[in-house]
């Protein structure tokens, strides 16, 4: 009886395998896949701001959109420079095209996911048409992307424009190896447009090309790439930084003068690159990168390759390290890591019927790990409760109040989390509560500025009751401003005239 039963189970699994490899199903299955990817998405980052958690990196991009759709340069005050300056995204005009018909957040939030979630249909067709994957196992590389932290990262760390070039990178390698030049030209270029630097990468790409026997491809790739990335470094974005590069700070221990100044002290000191590249919180970068996918990309290491380069110059950068607001600069490794696990995949299967048959071993523990890394790891984890997301404390309803009460044309300084409410306007600056109390801190605040908006919520625990009420005194006493709002810890200071002009008056 056992072995009948046993029987009749493997015949109803060979018969559902056979209809999951029919023409259909391999059609329908990535678009079906990403929808719901995308949906998911959508509430999480949804969720995210709705609880008013995002700060100037959501609202800096917020900002240059509005400004294009105005019809102004993208000259962002809170990013204190031209939006284009920092990466070249040019892509940032046709989403600035989206943002001016439909509302800002809902916009950026639900193309942002769309992008994430439908680089599913890449990834799928690599694993079935190139790398002839069964598929079952092309199915758990795509439930491993939409669990993947990283890919979770970029999807709630506010709105990353080269957030475009992971499904634009991933047609790219696929349109390699289907022979489809012009597509392939496109993806490539859409890439460049979201970030200048990922010249690098696409270069890194002519560069497998070649050891893949595409020698033509490979060396016009490396061309594009370069010339791209020289270009924009040397040319378009110091262009709108006054004239020099942005990102030179970040290198001032290898040079300051201009990009090759820091390339050559990086020649010239490879030990100091070296130490800070291999350095503890670098390594731990990696092994969270490559230990969900079960470090099978090291098995096809060649297509890691591209990513190198350009990914060492980011982890040796001197920049602020937390996982938000450096999900950008994960970007070309994601795309290299789910490449190369495609063809990991292949090259430890073996071929069956014209597909690539996968130990079950192998993929039940990748499924497995790719879980556990998941709920330990990533920033929408159960432990994170994102259930409690989108739920408004009374803090949360305050800020949405004193946003109102601003008009259009004031010259604002706020508290980070009320800057994505308040970017429709061309003068707004951040204020970020020091960790000392500083006598200074009031002419700070409120310097060439007709609305100040305080956050005692955010104020740290250095800070005494004394020193919150002598900051409040300064405010109204010292600088003549008065208040018009306290409500849940939120306190809004304006100048007389701009409560006059605003209909608001005094409260103590």
């Amino acid at each position: 009886m056992a072995i009948s039963w046993g029987k009749r189970l493997e015949y109803r699994l060979l018969r559902w395998q056979a209809r999951f490899e029919s023409a259909v199903f391999d059609r329908t299955f990535p678009w079906i896949a990403g929808t719901v990817v995308w949906i998911i998405f959508i509430l999480l980052a949804l969720a995210k701001s709705r609880e008013l958690s995002q700060t100037s990196d959501l609202a800096a991009v917020m900002q240059s959109v509005w400004l294009i759709g105005e019809g102004y340069t993208p000259e962002s005050s809170l990013l204190g420079q031209n939006y284009l300056a920092s990466q070249g995204g040019f892509l940032i005009y046709p989403v600035a095209l989206l943002t001016a018909i439909f509302p800002t957040v809902i916009t950026l939030i639900v193309i942002q996911s769309a992008a994430l979630s439908f680089a599913i249909i890449p990834i799928w067709r690599l694993s079935r048409n190139v790398a002839d994957l069964r598929a079952g196992t092309s199915t758990i590389v795509v439930a491993i992307y939409g669990s993947y932290s990283a890919i979770h990262s970029l999807n709630l760390s506010g709105f990353r424009l080269e957030t475009f070039a992971i499904p634009a990178l991933l047609s790219f390698v696929l349109c390699a190896y289907s022979d489809k030049k012009y597509k392939y030209w496109f993806m490539a270029t859409l890439a460049l447009l979201s970030r200048a630097d990922l010249g690098l990468l696409i270069a890194g790409f002519g560069l497998l090309w070649i050891l893949e026997g595409k020698k033509r491809l490979g060396y016009q790739t490396i061309v594009l790439g370069l010339a791209w990335s020289t270009i924009f470094i040397l040319g378009i974005q110091p262009l709108y930084n006054g004239g020099v590069y942005p990102h030179l700070e970040a290198f001032t221990q290898y040079g300051s003068g201009n990009p090759f100044d820091v390339l050559w002290g990086i020649v010239i000191n490879p030990l100091t690159f070296i130490n800070e590249l291999f350095s503890e919180p670098n390594f731990q970068v990696a092994v969270a990168l490559l230990a969900p996918l079960l470090f099978l990309p090291m098995v096809a290491p060649r297509f890691l390759l591209p990513a190198l380069p350009l990914f060492a110059l980011y982890l040796t950068a001197d920049v602020p390290t937390n996982e938000l607001t450096e999900s950008g600069q994960r970007v070309p490794v994601i795309v290299c890591m789910f490449v190369a696990l495609v063809f990991a995949l292949r090259k430890t299967g073996r071929i069956i019927v014209q597909r690539v048959n996968v130990d079950r071993t192998v993929i039940g523990a990748l499924l497995i790990t790719a879980s556990v890394f998941f709920v330990s790891n990533s920033v929408a984890s159960p432990y994170e409760d994102p259930w409690e997301w989108g739920r408004r404390q009374p803090v949360d309803q305050a800020r949405l109040e004193v946003a109102e009460l601003i008009p259009e044309e004031a010259v604002v300084r706020a508290a980070p989390k009320l800057l994505p409410l308040l970017t429709e306007r061309i003068a707004l600056w951040e204020f970020q509560v020091p960790e000392n109390y500083d006598d200074q801190l009031a002419e700070d605040a409120v310097r060439n500025v007709d609305w100040f908006i305080f956050d005692r919520t955010e104020v740290p625990v250095a800070w005494t009751g004394v020193d919150v009420l002598d900051f409040q005194s300064d405010l109204k006493v010292s600088k003549r401003f008065v208040r018009v709002f306290n409500e849940a810890g939120i306190e809004a200071y304006v100048t007389p005239q701009a409560a006059l002009a605003a209909g608001l008056e005094p409260i103590e």
